[in-house]
């Protein structure tokens, strides 16, 4: 199964439930695909995310082989110069990150910009005091998730599993 095609049964496994017209779900699927497509750029910018433990471990009930792969295609990912994937370990307990998704980008000339969301909305943040908020609680998340050589052999262990 190519790269795009199991992000796209990952992210319609994810949509699934009826809230979402078809023509939504297939825009949202498109939107997050080509996301993912500048990982694969000649010059890709460098990406550095924090998972939670759990989310490794929810099942796709009616999608069985969904996770192995989904873990695999991580797993790949992860291995990536220019990719960073930390993982909070489930035996963190409570941690800031749990209060929602957020992403910070530095732009070449150094400015950051944050884009929060969540099942409503989602919102560029640009002013300063709120993109340093975020910053701080990026760095605290952070330091709850296990550095990336532990990260992977996290998910490899999980992926075991699902086989």
């Amino acid at each position: 199964m190519s790269r795009a095609s199991l992000a796209g049964w990952h992210a319609r496994a994810t949509l699934a439930g009826g809230r979402f017209a078809p023509d939504d779900v297939d825009r949202i699927v498109a939107s997050r695909l080509e996301r993912q497509a500048i990982l694969r750029r000649e010059r890709p910018p460098q990406l550095i995310c924090v998972i939670d433990e759990a989310v490794l471990r929810r099942p796709v009930l009616d999608q069985p082989g969904l996770m192995i792969e989904q873990c695999e295609h991580l797993a790949r990912l992860t291995a990536e110069e220019h990719v960073q994937v930390h993982i909070v370990p489930t035996d963190a307990g409570m941690y800031l990150g749990l209060g929602g998704q957020f992403i910070i980008a530095e732009m070449p000339d150094g400015e950051r910009v944050a884009y929060a969301d969540n099942q409503l909305t989602a919102q560029i943040v640009d002013t300063p005091t709120d993109v340093a908020t975020l910053a701080r609680t990026w760095e605290i998340v952070r330091n709850e998730a296990l550095p990336r050589r532990q990260a992977i052999e996290l998910i490899e262990e999980v992926a075991k599993p699902w086989t």
